[in-house]
């Protein structure tokens, strides 16, 4: 017997297409102009439906599902202003390349514009932070419209995997008819290949990489990566190079400065000349480190490449000099056959001095007072096995980096644009498709923001929180710049009494709370192991001496003395 679906045709062939995309998962922002598309994927068992009532929360779970799950995940809502509630997750999975899919619902096109409510001009909303945007016909009755539409959902779903696209499906009313249709939409599929160079550009490149003595490999933001992980190793045993990774770059190679900020910051100006690269290769994405930035514009290198599967001109240094289009991890492997042996000197001089540097910063965590970064050192510390990681922006993500990257912890934060927006929510979504802890460590200015988070009918029990409330933003504290007169509290620093307590109470979040470094200790060690219910735990830091504190661990760092 054939089951009851929604009657509008549209539905129907989105219903049938998504899923042979691997695109199964759907986060439903209710409301009724896209109830069409609720009862077309209700009604087809293949599909798994999540409800989050609010738009911008339902976009950030999504992409945090995407994300974890590696496949397209879809996103659906209403009419009208709905629709630019998802633009911020757009954005960032557009920087992120994640496969994020907005499906959403609209008024037919003579509607628009004629004073009809939750009516706009949904068609290419998204303007240039779209890989790909289609606007079905309403409602295609002929078999030219019918390919028409079929074509246009499969082709945007076959851009997905470059990041996020926007299918818009206009319905007119009844919009709750019901059909026992059994179908089967043209299903559209593309075969790719390897990226890797010829042998003439990988001849041309190998060439420099041999007379260019000091060089570096500067990871941004990845994925795990086996593979590129051994091609770089094998790489540096033959021919000997510095790499430098962060946190989020998830890239546990042998030979690292898994650091950057602890050793570029507390450098004499000789030693900055002296660490200068002959050639700089970046890979991957956004670089956190603002130190490293800088820098690289003082101290440039002869050479700078930039690896990427789309060949994409990213001159972060304004110091470019190639666009390798290719996989990092095939790129290495066909360099390494390539690449004459070297010399390790410069190499583990710089990892000696590392060495000394993280020395220092294990002294310094000793004897320090209790403060955001100790905070991050009891919390880091404690994680346990098999833990996917998020971390917030502002402040939690600038911390962490100050901190050896655990080979047994992913690392992951919304580094696409790097706004607080969202943050919560992204790691809701990952830890939804993942057996996995997931670990957010977050500031209460973030945390607050993205509050609705919470908000989700489906939240995972495997969903952790630490956050770091110190009263307000304090990184414009930390960074140079602002101006500490009598607007700075209000208007940049956003000063603030507030204890995120009640919105755990209000969505049924288990809470814990620290305000001692011994208190976090002991309240960590239940934090983790409780397993029934998604867990909050807010850290209360001093606001005006973790600045301070921080400014000395740089200083001892540098001097020995603070």
């Amino acid at each position: 017997m054939t089951k009851e679906t929604s009657a509008k045709i549209n539905a129907r062939y989105l219903a049938g297409i998504l899923k042979e995309h691997h695109c199964t998962r759907i986060v439903v922002a209710p409301g009724s102009r896209n109830a069409p598309l609720i009862m077309a994927f209700e009604a087809d068992g293949d599909y798994k439906l999540v409800s989050i009532p609010d738009e911008r929360v339902a976009a950030f779970t999504a992409m945090g599902m995407a994300l974890g799950s590696k496949e397209p995940v879809a996103v659906i809502c209403s009419s009208g202003s709905a629709v630019v509630n998802f633009y911020p997750a757009v954005v960032e999975a557009f920087y992120l390349k994640l496969p994020l899919v907005i499906v959403s619902a609209d008024r037919p096109l003579e509607l628009i514009d004629q004073g009809v409510g939750q009516t706009i001009r949904q068609e290419n909303v998204f303007g240039q932070h779209i890989v790909k945007s289609v606007n079905l016909l309403r409602e295609p009755q002929d078999r030219l419209a019918q390919r028409y539409n079929q074509r246009l959902i499969n082709e945007a779903l076959l851009e997905s995997n470059e990041g996020p696209v926007h299918i818009n499906a206009p319905f007119d009313e009844p919009l709750y008819e019901t059909a026992g249709v059994e179908e089967k939409p043209a299903v559209l599929k593309n075969y790719g290949s390897e990226k890797t160079l010829n042998d003439y550009q990988l001849e041309e490149l190998a060439d420099s990489w041999n007379e260019l003595p000091k060089k570096w490999v500067l990871a941004g933001q990845s994925y795990p990566n086996s593979w590129l992980t051994e091609a770089l190793d094998k790489l540096n045993e033959k021919s000997p190079f510095l790499t430098f990774t962060e946190t989020v770059s998830n890239l546990p190679v042998k030979h690292r400065i898994a650091s950057i900020d602890r050793l570029i910051n507390t450098l004499s100006e000789a030693e900055k000349r002296e660490l200068q690269p002959d050639l700089l290769i970046t890979t991957g994405g956004e670089i956190v480190s603002k130190m490293v930035k800088q820098y690289l514009k003082d101290y440039p290198p002869r050479q700078h490449w930039h690896i990427s599967e789309s060949g994409e001109l990213r001159d972060t240094f304004l110091l470019l000099d190639n666009a390798i289009e290719a996989q990092a991890d095939n790129f290495f492997e066909q360099l390494l056959k390539l690449a004459k042996k070297g010399d390790a000197a410069y190499r583990d001089q710089w990892l000696e001095v590392d060495f000394t540097k993280s020395k220092k910063h294990f002294e310094f965590l000793q004897q320090a007072d209790f403060s955001d970064l100790k905070a991050f050192q009891r919390i880091l510390e404690s994680l346990p096995e098999n833990t996917a990681l998020h971390t917030a922006n502002s402040t939690a993500i600038r911390y962490s980096q100050l901190f050896d990257h655990q080979d047994r912890i992913e690392h992951y934060s919304n580094r696409g644009t790097s706004g607080i927006d969202g943050c919560t929510s992204t790691a809701v979504g990952h830890a939804m498709v993942t057996d996995k802890t997931v670990t957010l460590i977050s500031g209460e200015i973030a945390f607050l923001y993205d509050s609705n988070a919470l908000w989700n009918d489906q939240l995972p029990s495997n969903f952790r929180a630490v956050v770091l409330n110190n009263r307000g933003g304090n990184i414009f504290r930390i960074i140079q710049g602002p101006k500490h007169d009598a607007s700075f509290e209000r208007f940049q620093e956003t000063y603030h009494t507030y204890s995120i307590k009640g919105f755990t109470e209000t969505y049924g979040v288990d809470y814990y709370s620290a305000s001692s470094e011994a208190e976090l200790i002991e309240k960590l060690n239940v934090f983790f192991n409780s397993n029934s219910k998604p867990v909050v735990l807010e850290v209360f830091t001093p606001r005006m001496e973790s600045p301070k504190i921080l400014k000395d661990y740089f200083k001892y760092l540098k001097d020995g003395k603070y």
